[in-house]
């Protein structure tokens, strides 16, 4: 039988996910794990990539398993063989011939950039222009392939913080096509663009080049399929967010050390 997992991850310690020689990635984690509880025969297919530094909240694999072994794959049971910024969550049977990659629907990601003082609303208008279909070409490497339709991409701010949040929902994605269409949304923000370049990037005859925002702001927020019944393992994600609970108190702390410094530097 085949079983669907959905993973989160913390992206900062891994070289992305897919599995690369002499490298941990989360890939080569999840595969160590699976392979230390005996259920796993074989490679596992996943979702999508994510780069080094990107984090992920539903990232899909999926896997064979014999059907008495079942009751191993259950997420409780693989956190234990997991490092503790990696966490299966949620878990279902997955029809014969499915593919985590191939009968995916959409992705989301979410992005969360850090930038005083931008112009939300010409984002917002600038937004609008690249949602529907259109040929990515120029906010990617990829060079095939590159038309892609974007379902939703929504831009709010958490009040009084400063950080603006990016929602993105396509039928697929190019490689760093979330990270340079954030970054092409931040310059339109900041006044160092305007509307009329956004529309100049959706024209692949001109050949232009978006550059990138970092990797660290990305989330792959979740994957969606019609052909899956998921089952949440609650004492998974209670434990997976005491432990984000502790990771979140510490590096809060270490952000306001250095906005600290900052501030006193700028006397």
């Amino acid at each position: 039988m085949k079983i669907a997992l959905k993973l989160a991850y913390l992206g900062d310690n891994y070289h992305g996910f897919q599995h690369q020689p002499d490298l941990v990635t989360v890939d080569s984690e999840v595969s160590k794990a699976l392979e230390q509880i005996g259920v796993i025969h074989g490679d596992f297919c996943y979702a999508g990539r994510t780069d080094r530094g990107v984090s992920a909240l539903g990232q899909v694999i999926d896997f064979w398993i014999d059907e008495e072994n079942a009751n191993l794959a259950r997420p409780r049971c693989i956190n234990g063989r997991l490092p503790r910024d990696i966490w299966a969550w949620a878990w279902s049977v997955a029809p014969l011939g499915f593919s985590a990659r191939w009968n995916a629907l959409w992705r989301e990601y979410r992005y969360l950039l850090w930038h005083d003082g931008l112009d939300l609303e010409k984002m917002r208008s600038a937004a609008e222009k690249l949602q529907g279909l259109h040929d990515f070409r120029n906010f990617s490497s990829c060079k095939e392939g590159t038309v892609k339709e974007i379902q939703r991409l929504e831009i709010t701010e958490e009040s009084g913080l400063g950080l603006v949040i990016f929602d993105i929902r396509a039928n697929g994605f190019l490689w760093n096509m979330v990270r340079k269409i954030v970054r092409a949304l931040e310059m339109v923000g900041s006044g160092d663009r305007d509307l009329e370049w956004i529309e100049e990037l959706l024209n692949p005859e001109l050949n232009y080049g978006a550059p990138s925002a970092p990797a660290e702001g990305l989330i792959l927020m979740d994957v969606g399929y019609n052909c899956l019944e998921w089952h949440v393992d609650e004492y998974s994600r209670e434990r997976a967010a005491k432990g984000l609970g502790a990771t979140v108190q510490k590096r809060i702390s270490s952000a306001y050390v250095v906005r600290s410094l900052q501030k006193a530097m700028e006397r």
